[in-house]
């Protein structure tokens, strides 16, 4: 239609010109029976054209009236979304991201997609004072999966708070998320509890966890051999668990695969044997998160984000 009403003013003003130096030309000939109907005649046509350009610019008057009216429609509604999400932003963090200063034995490193992150990364004391880690990863990005993480969030704090096992968090986990989720969502995690003694790690779904010495040797490997949470009903059967006790210092790394799978400036990827390598090269018992951190800027050099990342190192011994 835009084109159309373009084409028609267009047309318009060639007519005017056109007719314009007709009427130029019989007047210089001083024929008054051509002057008498020419002129009519032209005149007539001019009067249309000008009828129709005048139309066109109505049209476009009122055409550009409704694109601002539907534009400072878009500008209430985005700042009604910009509002909405800023409140729910906190609400989310304030139920999820509240650390615990008492979990020294834990560091988290999280870089979300967006604003709102699928990603979950938990460290708190169980009133018995054992160390409970929380990290997972669930279906999808933005508000909807960060939706899905509060659950999550709310459910391991409180039953880490009463100190439960492993176990009893991987069930309550799962029979919730079974009867919250839709069709085709789900959520990648693992818990790991330290007593000061143990390790006891479940890992459900996320990629391999790694276990290393202050020498940077990895020592255990825990991979994930049960499905993700909130597909199927479990129960401790199903469930296969690490249990480990270590007489030197060792530090356990749960990440998400947003860590392992991004890609740099040329296409490679920063994968796991990228990140063993820099827990290789420090050695402990000095948090090596700000090195992985550092050495993975370094590789993906301001190259597109494409999933949430987190990482958590506990401290054992």
């Amino acid at each position: 239609m835009f084109k159309k009403n373009i084409v028609t003013a267009t047309g318009s003003i060639v007519l005017t010109i056109v007719c314009g130096t007709i009427l130029t030309i019989i007047t210089a000939n001083k024929s008054t029976l051509l002057m008498s109907f020419g002129s009519a005649f032209l005149l007539a046509i001019l009067l249309y054209s000008q009828l129709k350009l005048a139309r066109y610019h109505s049209q476009q008057v009122i055409r550009t009236e409704r694109y601002h009216q539907l534009g400072r429609k878009l500008v209430h509604i985005n700042r009604i979304k910009r509002r909405d999400e800023t409140v729910a932003l906190k609400v989310l963090n304030h139920i999820v991201n509240q650390p615990d200063s008492r979990a020294d034995h834990a560091k988290i490193w999280q870089r979300p997609m967006e604003d709102f992150s699928g990603d979950l990364a938990i460290a708190c004391i169980s009133d018995s004072g054992n160390t409970y880690t929380l990290i997972a990863d669930l279906t999808g990005h933005g508000i909807a999966a960060a939706m899905g993480a509060t659950p999550v969030a709310t459910i391991f704090q409180a039953t880490a708070k009463r100190g439960l096992s492993v176990e009893q968090i991987i069930i309550e986990l799962n029979d919730k998320l079974t009867q919250l989720l839709p069709p085709g969502f789900f959520c990648c995690a693992a818990v790991a509890v330290y007593d000061g003694k143990q390790i006891t790690v479940c890992n459900a779904g996320l990629p391999e966890i790694l276990i290393a010495n202050n020498e940077g040797y990895i020592v255990d490997r825990i991979e994930s051999t049960q499905l993700p949470l909130g597909i199927e009903e479990l129960d401790t059967s199903d469930l296969c668990l690490f249990k480990k006790a270590y007489t030197s210092p060792h530090q356990l790394y749960a990440f998400t695969d947003g860590l392992i799978e991004t890609r740099g400036a040329n296409d490679s990827v920063f994968d796991s044997t990228m990140l063993e390598s820099v827990i290789e090269s420090k050695p402990g018992p000095v948090s090596r998160i700000p090195a992985i951190q550092q050495s993975f800027d370094d590789f993906v050099k301001g190259s597109e984000q494409s999933d949430d990342i987190s990482i958590v190192e506990v401290n054992i011994c």
